[in-house]
């Protein structure tokens, strides 16, 4: 009884969530992703969509940058992606790179435990109803370290523009700089969509990854379905956990599958193939 309880329950919160948020949930998003934002060899676990991981990264009346969709309920509408324990404790080891062409529209710093990070938007090139987040980077010097950054009012640590850089466009598999690992577990990605002007919506950014960008993922174990939480079903669980560990929060990658590198039999542990042809493009530019 109490099954069938619990079902009853989730067809009806489904149905309610059918009408909230339309405009984001019946899209069919474009397969804008051409290249990975890391090299996924480094990467051990990545929080689903909707987790409660890390803090709420849903809706936030004060912040009027974010999405407007009030529907939601308090998640984290990003992944954070944690690479191997043995990459941790420095900012040169994890690269990060644009998965698509586009133009950085902002930078601006952020904290963390040992110093100061980047989050960087890249607006698409293809579709400019799109714009990739990422979060504690340490950004490469050819970028702005400081670009249209938040209004004052908003934002107490409003910097002026960097004057001094050399581009703002990027390409697929552009090296944006390195995730900061000094002092943390992860590094974060999120994905703001547009589709009308002042209507912005938060989507998982595996929603824009093609097959043949997600087959590394599911050679190590992964499943488009298990890295989103739906709607439906967070209404139905909220997030009471906030600041704490919760293993259905993540999904944990399989090891890397063993390779030869340049004929010389190694186990790729934290490595992977992505891995290899990012030794190879860094010791064969």
């Amino acid at each position: 009884m109490r099954a069938l309880k619990r079902h009853w329950v989730s067809l009806v919160l489904a149905t309610v969530v059918s009408g909230l948020g339309a405009a984001s949930a019946g899209a069919v998003h474009p397969e804008l992703v051409s290249e990975d934002v890391t090299n996924l060899g480094f990467i051990e676990e990545i929080s689903k969509f909707r987790s409660g991981a890390g803090h709420d990264f849903s809706y936030d009346s004060s912040f009027p940058f974010g999405s407007t969709d009030t529907t939601e309920p308090p998640s984290s509408m990003k992944h954070y992606f944690a690479p191997y324990a043995t990459h941790n404790g420095d900012q040169e080891t994890v690269p990060v790179y644009a998965p698509f062409a586009g133009e950085l529209t902002r930078v601006t710093n952020e904290g963390s435990g040992s110093g100061i990070n980047k989050r960087v938007e890249i607006l698409s090139s293809d579709d400019s109803n799109y714009t990739l987040i990422v979060f504690h980077i340490d950004l490469g010097e050819a970028f702005p370290q400081i670009l249209n950054d938040w209004p004052i009012e908003f934002w107490p640590d409003h910097q002026e523009d960097d004057p001094n850089y050399s581009t703002v466009l990027v390409s697929p598999g552009d090296l944006l700089g390195y995730a900061d690992m000094r002092d943390s577990h992860d590094f974060d990605v999120a994905v703001l969509y547009e589709p009308t002007s002042g209507s912005r919506y938060w989507i998982s950014y595996f929603d824009l990854m093609p097959d043949s960008v997600f087959s590394q993922y599911a050679a190590r174990g992964a499943t488009r379905a298990e890295l989103t939480i739906s709607k439906a079903e967070r209404l139905l669980v909220p997030v009471d956990w906030w600041g704490g560990r919760n293993e259905d929060d993540w999904v944990t990658l399989s090891q890397p599958v063993p390779f030869g590198l340049w004929g010389t039999p190694v186990l790729a542990a934290g490595l992977g193939l992505s891995g290899f042809f990012w030794l190879r493009r860094r010791r064969h530019p």
